[in-house]
């Protein structure tokens, strides 16, 4: 059954492969026409002597911030081959609910807030307690946001970044795309970081700026503003929920795509 808020709308999904799945659900649930276009494609990188010499020093670290579900499964994988047990008394902290689950598998009691971005991990204990002289591991994909970072930094605490994946677009992006543009553009597409939205303006060109974008925070969405997309609907976050609730606040207002 579905609730109809969405009937008839046609929403591009631009997740990747792996973590698309239950947004599709949640739209089809609202009666959502979805089409998939993943925009990003994830390759693990090799740890290099940098690297290795972090993972040594794990239990140097206060708190290990996670940012992401990939970024967890890789970098358990990584530490787990140095370190058979977990090292006592450090916080771990992961992004969202999503991450904090790869975590809890292998043991670990993570925190995470319930605004699922940088700014929501600033607020929690772990991290708003951090005093000069703390170290912090920051285990992510290469080339991710520096926020955490520049607002540790001020307070004189070291961040170190351990780089396990970096994003590319997929090599089947344009091929895709050309055969959706060819039946007709979606009504709104779903873009969840700033490479996605790079990699959406590289693909349709002028297009893009046409289509309405949904994007999963402030900063995002100031972005594509800036890019000269003109419609643009902010979520909460990345969850299917407040993608899914944002869409219908948008399409009440609106009524884009309602015959």
């Amino acid at each position: 059954m579905t609730d109809g808020v969405l009937a008839g709308l046609h929403v591009l999904n631009t997740r990747p492969v792996d973590r698309a799945a239950a947004l599709d659900a949640a739209l089809a649930a609202a009666g959502a026409r979805i089409s998939a276009l993943p925009l990003l494609e994830l390759e693990p990188l090799a740890p290099d002597a940098a690297a290795r010499a972090k993972i040594i020093d794990l239990d140097r670290y206060r708190v290990v911030f996670v940012v992401s579900p990939t970024a967890a499964e890789l970098g358990l994988a990584l530490l787990g081959d140095y370190w058979p047990q977990w090292p006592a008394g450090q916080a771990w902290v992961a992004v969202g609910a999503a991450t904090a689950r790869v975590l809890e598998m292998q043991g670990l009691s993570p925190l995470s807030p319930s605004l699922e971005t940088s700014e929501g991990v600033l607020a929690l204990p772990p991290i708003a307690v951090l005093q000069p002289g703390d170290r912090v591991l920051v285990l992510r994909g290469e080339g991710g946001r520096n926020l955490v970072r520049d607002w540790l930094q001020a307070k004189s605490v070291t961040v170190d970044y351990l780089d396990l994946y970096r994003r590319r677009l997929p090599d089947t992006a344009g091929p895709r795309w050309r055969d959706l543009a060819a039946d007709g553009a979606p009504d709104v597409v779903v873009l969840t970081s700033g490479e996605s939205l790079g990699h959406w303006l590289e693909l349709a060109g002028g297009q893009a700026l046409a289509i309405p974008a949904l994007v999963i925070s402030e900063r995002l969405a100031a972005l594509a503003g800036q890019r000269g997309i003109r419609t643009v609907i902010t979520a909460r976050d990345t969850r299917p929920d407040e993608i899914v609730t944002a869409l219908r606040a948008w399409r009440k207002t609106s009524g884009h795509g309602i015959d």
